[in-house]
Formats: C-alpha cells, structure tokens, sequence
C-alpha cells in the first residue's frame, strides 16, 4: 500500500484526476514492477488547457531497490512521446523538413527541431507520429510510409530513448520517412506557420540541407534520430548521407 500526501497548492477536486491519469497509471505500473514504493508526495500538477487532463505531475517517492536501498525518488511524470526525421530528396540532394518553435525551458526563441508529439491516451506511436506531421510539418503521410527507427536499433522490447533519465519518466519513440520532392514543392514545405493560442504553440516549417542541419541541431531527439536512420541506411544496402557528402 502507498501512501499518497499531496501539496496544500493542489486542489482536494484534483487528486483524483491525477492518481487515475494515463501517465501517471502508466508511470506507477512500471516502476511497482521493479521498485518498492513505499510513499509519493506529489508537489505540483498542470492540466491540459484543452481539458482536465494531467499535463506535467511533479512528485517524489520514497522508493527502494529489491535489496533495500533507497533510490532519488524526484520525478517529474508527462509520459511518453515521438518523433519523427523527415528526409526529402530533392534532384538526388538531400534535404530536412524541420520545425522551430520558442522553447522558454532553454531560453530559445527558436529552437529547431523534428516534429514530435506527447502521446495520447490511445498509446498509438504511429497514429500520433502521422498527427503530428500533419499538425506541425503540414503533411500528409501514410503509415506505410513510416521507418520505426527505435524497433530497427533497439528491438522491439524497448519504447523508445530517455531524453533525461534522472528526472523524466518520458521515452521518445523515433521514426523517419523519405520522400523525392521537387524544387517547388520543397519551397512550398518551406516557411510555413502555425499557431496554437490554446496551447501556446508558434511553430514555423524549415527546410535546411542535411548536413547544415545536422551542426545545427542541439535537440537530443534530433540527434538520435539521425544517428538511427544513418545505421537504418547501412542496414538496408545504402551509403550513409553523411559519409557520401564528406567523401565528396
């Protein structure tokens, strides 16, 4: 049995909402099955503007190994999420379709990164990977279309990479696609805005050289993902584009 003590900050209506969210149920059900949890204060939660959904749930356990050690028990819980590297071919060169977007936490104003999303309660990697490259990249894009680049590096047993172990539960799950595009069409993909007032998103579609891309990324997610899909390439009999553009 654990026991549950909550901030005077969240509101007694709240509790509720957040011990049966789908991250923080999810979250609980992984770390029981490795972990002794004894007690959890949660400190703070946000909700979803859209509705009462947990968003962010900040808590700290009073947590042990199976041989009695006390583990950190800070944990900041937002579930899982994916991400997706967009490759465009464009007269055998190749291209990234990108997105910038403020990122307050590393006070950037436009941080360039892959498309990507928080999953949703369906739990549908590949379903919110395609939402979100018609919501942020402002394509459409068929299933069949996607490379899961966490199955090919990691197998199956595995959800996706922790971006930052120590305090967040989330694993991104990454995939890639490829497509040949013309010169218009690759303008087109170009400079395209998007604003979310709800959520407080202002996105704008980039589309940069591979290689001038890659030095630019400073977005861990971005990074993996180009390291995966350059293996994905050697794997499948092709040259990675890193290697073709160095040898050049």
């Amino acid at each position: 049995m654990i026991h549950y003590t909550f901030s005077s900050d969240i509101l007694e209506s709240d509790r509720p909402l957040i011990l049966n969210s789908g991250i923080y149920t999810s979250w609980l059900a992984e770390v029981t099955s490795r972990f002794r949890v004894d007690a959890i204060h949660f400190s703070s939660v946000d909700f979803k503007a859209k509705n009462r959904e947990a968003l962010f749930i900040k808590l700290n356990a009073t947590a042990f190994l199976p041989d009695g050690k006390k583990v950190h028990g800070v944990v900041l819980v937002r579930g899982n999420a994916v991400g997706v590297l967009v490759v465009l071919w464009c007269k055998q060169k190749p291209y990234l379709l990108l997105v910038k977007q403020p990122r307050f936490p590393i006070a950037s104003t436009d941080s360039l990164e892959i498309p990507a999303g928080i999953l949703d309660w369906s739990k549908d990697y590949r379903k919110i990977a395609l939402s979100e490259l018609e919501e942020e990249a402002q394509i459409q894009v068929d299933d069949s279309e996607l490379i899961d680049l966490t199955a090919f590096w990691n197998g199956s047993g595995v959800e996706g990479f922790a971006c930052s172990c120590g305090l967040l539960d989330e694993k991104i799950r990454l995939y890639a696609i490829e497509r040949e595009v013309t010169e218009e069409e690759l303008h087109k993909m170009d400079q395209r805005t998007q604003q979310y007032t709800d959520e407080n998103e202002w996105i704008k579609t980039v589309v940069l050289p591979y290689e001038e891309a890659s030095h630019l990324f400073v977005d861990g997610k971005n990074l993996i993902a180009l390291f995966m899909y350059e293996r994905w390439l050697i794997a499948n009999g092709r040259s990675s584009v890193l290697s073709q553009l160095y040898s050049k």
